[in-house]
């Protein structure tokens, strides 16, 4: 039988052997993203996949493209701060607002930054969900895919949601440049929730747009996004596999599950 030690050497050198790794099993990583040190646990998938060193490589190259170094940004389902630590890491002399509904999620994500002094001083968090109202939704995870969870459920834990808007006037915060979205299917209520925010300051936007939740939404949400966000003087684009981006007329047909949407007036100067 090969030693723990060995079987977590090999999931770092092959994304492929990750299942080679036990699950359930407590460790801290000390070099993700290089330097960072995070907390991981084998029975959460996303943080399987941080031990590679990096998470969502498309979606980290859009980071590193799109956000610049005083810039103010929103992570809208934060989860364990995969994604969070690398804009934090960017945006050092910016500010990071992170998003995060799930009790047990947000509290790793707590402990994550405070593992990392330094980046922790970037980092907002703010344990809610976001909506197109304030109040109350049901919290639940997902009970295939340990660590993924979502707000669209007729059962779970009662957790409070609030606006875009309302947390980008209460974060006191005078710019705003980049937000991520990956809400499991909500992504259209964040938006609408956001509009004057994103009327005022013209961030990139950058959404996840998986096919299912169409179905699951039983609306053509993507549509919806698409037409809001255009009337906003807003261009969209598809993520290629090699991490460069592409125009699109409409999101009819996903091209890509995280599409990118860019203020037209800043397009020539960032394409």
């Amino acid at each position: 039988m090969l030693p723990f030690s060995f079987k977590l050497f090999l999931a770092k050198k092959d994304r492929r052997l990750r299942f080679l790794l036990p699950p359930d099993k407590a460790f801290i990583c000390e070099h993700y993203l290089g330097n960072l040190r995070v907390n991981i646990n084998t029975i959460y998938p996303i943080e399987v996949e941080m031990l590679t060193g990096a998470y969502d490589p498309k979606t980290s190259a859009i980071i590193r493209r799109f956000v610049s170094v005083n810039d103010v940004v929103i992570d809208v389902g934060a989860n364990v701060g995969a994604l969070t630590l690398l804009m934090a890491t960017v945006a050092n002399q910016g500010k990071v607002i992170a998003i995060e509904p799930g009790p047990p999620i947000c509290s790793r994500l707590r402990n994550n930054l405070k593992l990392n002094p330094d980046i922790q001083k970037t980092v907002d968090v703010y344990q809610i969900g976001l909506s197109d109202r304030a109040g109350e939704l049901l919290w639940q995870e997902d009970p295939n895919v340990v660590g993924n969870a979502g707000l669209l459920h007729h059962g779970g834990e009662p957790v409070k949601v609030d606006t875009l808007d309302n947390v980008v006037k209460n974060s006191g915060i005078e710019r705003l440049d980049f937000i991520k979205i990956d809400v499991e299917g909500m992504e259209y209520e964040v938006i609408k929730g956001g509009l004057a925010s994103i009327t005022q300051y013209r961030p990139f936007i950058y959404y996840e747009t998986l096919e299912p939740f169409r179905a699951i939404r039983g609306f053509d949400l993507y549509g919806q996004i698409y037409a809001v966000l255009q009337e906003m003087g807003y261009q969209h684009f598809c993520v290629l596999a090699n991490g460069e981006i592409e125009s699109v007329s409409n999101l009819q047909v996903l091209r890509s599950p995280n599409t990118l949407a860019i203020p037209k007036e800043k397009v020539d100067r960032v394409v």
